[in-house]
């Protein structure tokens, strides 16, 4: 339970309620990137990720990756800052052909504490450099996703 007390978790917005992220069509978009770490800046457990508003025009998954501490949400492992940990990206991919505005709502469960956050995504059209081969178009729509743990990016091929 030390382990805990004293560790930290990142989010790359601290303390936004809201945030936004734009990209190109049929392509994926970065939203935001969660870690846990201890005083040693070793990596723990990311906190939870839960999707409780799915995108009405693409998808979103989480991909454990290592990221790059960028701030402080809860805890106070601010030595940490800069450093690589393995921690989750959290990954918009709008359907193919999208363009537009789509929203999604997620939470992140913390040891202590659970926080909402509303993502507005832009998705702009992209500017063709040359054709793009059919084996690398962007994959079909999916089903709508559903509220529940955040699926990991194999889990919906991206």
């Amino acid at each position: 339970m030390a382990a805990l007390q004293s560790a930290a978790w990142a989010a790359d917005a601290p303390h936004e309620e809201q945030f936004a992220a734009a990209g190109s069509a049929n392509h994926a978009i970065v939203i935001r990137e969660h870690a846990g770490w201890n005083a040693n800046c070793d990596a723990i457990a990311h906190p939870a990720l839960y999707l409780d508003e799915p995108p009405r025009h693409g998808s979103v998954c989480a991909r454990v990756e290592d990221i790059k501490i960028s701030s402080i949400y809860v805890g106070t492992e601010s030595q940490c800052i800069g450093r690589r940990v393995r921690g989750v990206r959290l990954v918009y991919r709008p359907d193919a052909g999208f363009i537009g505005g789509d929203g999604l709502r997620y939470a992140v469960q913390y040891p202590f504490r659970r926080r909402s956050v509303a993502v507005n995504v832009t998705v702009a059209d992209e500017v063709p450099v040359a054709p793009v081969p059919s084996s690398m178009a962007a994959p079909p729509a999916l089903a709508r996703q559903a509220s529940g743990p955040m699926p990991t990016c194999t889990e919906l091929m991206f």
